[in-house]
């Protein structure tokens, strides 16, 4: 392949991310955001701005209920659509994981990610179980009555679902920064595609697997 050549397959766009995908983490992002806001509002009544963002304080518990529901459904459905990718590790993950993916020091011959490298392997299984955990505690608190809850069990849920949001809330603001530091990974949740030099860079083994089922050479 001659230079011209190989300069038009590395700006050649990817489809990394489907529709459905898209979706989905654009619905657990929102109802995240809607739900941080919002649960702020309720732990901290002196902050009396944000509920009248929503037009009063039992607007702004309705939002926060509701939005519990979407994101409830968006990690289920999140799990669903990438347990395969997110939750199966190789000793490749591991030695990237020791290497810390060439992000956080100069490192030679750090291994191939596949779909997902092994620090958003991680970030998965961690929004998985803290979304969880918020899901569980959120319908605890939300239906104590109907479920027939006793009391030391109710106000046992506060801190846990509290825990849910302080591990979740410091894995996405990494998962935002390191999603916004490197140049092109927001074109994967928005439009879905990337270039072909982006994902040899950052997916160069999930590449190798794209290029031997479309029948071409890496």
């Amino acid at each position: 392949m001659n230079n011209k050549a190989s300069a038009r397959s590395d700006l050649e766009l990817i489809e990394i991310t489907n529709g459905v995908e898209r979706v989905v983490h654009w619905l657990f992002a929102i109802s995240f955001i809607l739900l941080f806001i919002t649960g702020f509002g309720m732990m901290f009544q002196s902050f009396s701005f944000i509920p009248a963002l929503f037009g009063g304080y039992e607007w702004m518990k309705l939002f926060h209920n509701y939005s519990g529901l979407v994101f409830c459904i968006s990690t289920l459905c999140a799990f669903l659509v990438w347990f395969k990718d997110g939750f199966t590790f190789t000793n490749n993950d591991i030695i990237w994981l020791k290497k810390g993916g060439g992000y956080l020091w100069d490192v030679n011959d750090v291994p191939d990610a596949g779909r997902f490298n092994a620090g958003q392997k991680l970030y998965f299984i961690l929004k998985v179980l803290s979304g969880a955990i918020m899901s569980i505690t959120g319908f605890m608190m939300w239906f104590p009555i109907t479920l027939g809850l006793p009391r030391v069990m109710v106000l046992f849920c506060y801190p846990l679902h509290v825990l849910g949001v302080v591990i979740l809330s410091g894995t996405v603001v990494v998962h935002i920064f390191m999603g916004t530091a490197n140049p092109g990974t927001v074109q994967a949740m928005l439009t879905g595609k990337v270039i072909r030099a982006w994902v040899r860079l950052q997916h160069g083994a999930w590449l190798k697997e794209h290029d031997s089922q479309q029948g071409r050479d890496y």
